[in-house]
């Protein structure tokens, strides 16, 4: 089963409980990889969620492959966030050059770290939805998990 996270970046999860969401994308791929110990992962590899996924990812001993959307990635973020990145395509299964609808496309379910407004998030959530991916939306607002099975 191959699964995509999407989510906030380090500066619009400020006011959220990071603790809460780390641990619903651990529970969320724990749940997951019972179902099938084959789980692979992608992530954007920007920064906030997709990284706090790849950590959980290499946590969990699930393979993930980092879908870089662009050169110069690192460039966009803090340099905390930088190098931890780095230190995450260094355990990457692979590095693809490719973008979030590529990822879509790719996978079997979806994850969105997401508190409901338009953004990057919420294009992503409209890709999930048009492509009848199942999702699991992580509320970091109301601090709630729902299951999107479409």
């Amino acid at each position: 089963m191959r699964i995509v996270i999407t989510g906030h970046r380090t500066e619009k999860l400020a006011t959220y409980d990071i603790g809460w969401i780390q641990t619903a994308i651990d529970d969320v791929l724990v749940e997951l990889k019972t179902k099938d110990s084959s789980l692979l992962a992608y992530s954007g590899m920007a920064s906030g969620i997709d990284l706090h996924f790849c950590k959980s990812c290499m946590l969990l001993g699930i393979p993930f492959i980092a879908c870089v959307p662009f050169e110069g990635q690192e460039n966009t973020m803090s340099v905390r966030d930088a190098e931890i990145r780095e230190q995450l395509l260094k355990v990457a299964k692979e590095i693809k050059q490719v973008k979030n609808s590529w990822m879509v496309e790719h996978t079997d379910v979806g994850i969105a770290v997401w508190a409901g407004q338009k953004g990057g998030t919420f294009n992503v959530v409209e890709q999930f939805v048009t492509a009848r991916k199942s999702f699991y939306w992580i509320n970091p607002v109301g601090k709630v998990t729902w299951k999107c099975f479409i």
